[in-house]
């Protein structure tokens, strides 16, 4: 079994022996029957089992090991906390500075890298998500990546004097939801997600 499939494992344990409710109550997802678990996820739904911790799209398609986890993960982690209306950049969180260089290569330089120089395509690949628009730099989006995490996007363009920059914050409640390797996966998945829109 791969490392991936033990995580997988052990997380599917470990939600089998919470009570449903409880789960979906805390992460904002919904019941989908009496053993399932319905999970939104960058704009699409997935299936999850309460018992067995399989986790499919809605049209009953597996999904990769890696989401799978992330959102066994979150529904494991999440708390309930109310989100705190305060951003908060991801070198604040606990652990942040030292995922701050794995964070800058997966998920702000392809950011740059695809939507630099033109920041208002950020707004059109978003289209597809659950966003609202925010009224920062050149071109800004919060996506809901999960129920209870919101994710601001924002892109500055440059100019003769800066190059273009980019920033992801997080509501100041998401240590109540996902760890700081974990949250990095979330903005690594956003960041695929909106690239592959763009395209």
């Amino acid at each position: 079994m791969t490392t991936y499939g033990v995580a997988l494992e052990r997380w599917a344990t470990v939600l089998s022996g919470r009570d449903l409710d409880h789960l979906v109550a805390r992460s904002g997802a919904r019941r989908a029957g009496p053993e399932r678990i319905l999970l939104r996820f960058l704009g699409q739904d997935y299936e999850i089992g309460h018992r067995d911790g399989q986790v499919q799209t809605a049209d009953g398609e597996p999904v990769k090991e890696t989401l799978a986890i992330l959102l066994l993960l979150y529904l494991v982690e999440a708390d309930g906390r109310p989100l705190e209306d305060r951003w908060v950049a991801f070198e604040q969180l606990s652990g942040g500075p030292g995922y701050s260089g794995a964070f800058r290569r997966s998920v702000l330089v392809p950011l740059l890298q695809a939507f630099g120089p033109r920041p208002e395509a950020l707004i059109e690949a978003a289209a597809g998500l659950d966003r609202s628009s925010l009224d920062m730099g050149d071109a800004a989006v919060v996506v809901a990546a999960l129920p209870r995490v919101p994710i601001a996007i924002a892109l500055w363009g440059g100019d003769e004097e800066f190059a273009p920059s980019a920033s992801f914050a997080f509501d100041a409640s998401i240590e109540g939801y996902l760890d700081t390797e974990a949250v990095t996966a979330v903005a690594d998945f956003t960041t695929r997600h909106l690239i592959e829109a763009k395209r």
